[in-house]
């Protein structure tokens, strides 16, 4: 049950992350007067392209921006409540996909043009040597944040046993890190169709490659405490409830779109 019930808080943070992100293009469009309408995984801006190029750079900027305050906001909070429930757990998860985000779109900006920071990159035509200046930068960021996941993780546990030896602290990541991701990837590209844009499918498996760095690196940290709650390995049935609400709203209100 410790895969199905990360899982089900991966799905649920990744829908969240999703939504607001779109949120702060949408928000930003309405101010700036671009007519978005926001849909589940993108939002259409009918009057975009009458916009200054720095009203446009601010919509598209506004997304990442958002992603990366919600990263920011969650990390006290998370070094806060070590250990713990489906609560904690999600709220990782939602930690960690905020930062995913903002710093995912920063790496790759150079060459993903049709990205949030690829499409600021080349409206205010930033040069080639900073965009891959940021884009190190971003993958150095996205690196870092995904090694100092690994203890937060491995505190889920719920037996210190299972923290003792290098072996049977992978395994323990395999299980709340690598499978709920993979399972967390299938489900969401289902719930992003049909495809708007190639990166609604490459997206929600490209984003958790990162997620190898602390199921790995486990094996190196050995001073982890057991924090985890019981109730993790046990049905959630509440937690499926909102799951399944939160599927709902996905896809027959953001999906058919909201106009602001």
């Amino acid at each position: 049950m410790l895969v199905v019930n990360s899982a089900m808080c991966y799905v649920l943070a990744f829908l969240l992350t999703t939504v607001l992100h779109e949120c702060g293009h949408a928000i930003v469009g309405s101010i700036l007067g671009s007519g978005p309408v926001l849909h589940h995984n993108y939002v259409e801006h009918f009057g975009r392209e009458n916009l200054p190029v720095a009203h446009q750079a601010w919509i598209a900027l506004a997304g990442p921006l958002v992603s990366f305050a919600q990263g920011m906001l969650l990390v006290p909070v998370v070094k806060r409540r070590k250990g713990g429930g489906a609560f904690n757990l999600f709220l990782l998860w939602a930690m960690l996909l905020g930062f995913g985000n903002f710093l995912g779109y920063l790496m790759t900006g150079p060459i993903f043009t049709a990205g949030d920071i690829g499409k600021v990159h080349a409206l205010l035509e930033v040069p080639l040597a900073l965009r891959i200046i940021l884009a190190v930068l971003g993958a150095a960021g996205l690196t870092l944040v995904a090694y100092k996941s690994t203890r937060p993780f491995l505190q889920f546990a719920t037996d210190q046993l299972a923290l003792d030896n290098a072996r049977s602290r992978t395994a323990f990541n395999f299980q709340i890190i690598i499978l709920p991701w993979l399972i967390g990837a299938v489900t969401i590209t289902l719930l992003y169709l049909p495809v708007v844009a190639i990166v609604s499918i490459i997206y929600p498996i490209s984003s958790g490659m990162v997620f190898i760095f602390p199921w790995k690196n486990a094996e190196r940290v050995k001073d982890a405490r057991a924090l985890g709650s019981g109730l993790l390995s046990t049905p959630l049935w509440t937690w499926y409830a909102a799951l399944l609400g939160a599927v709902l709203i996905f896809r027959l209100v953001l999906a058919p779109g909201i106009a602001l």
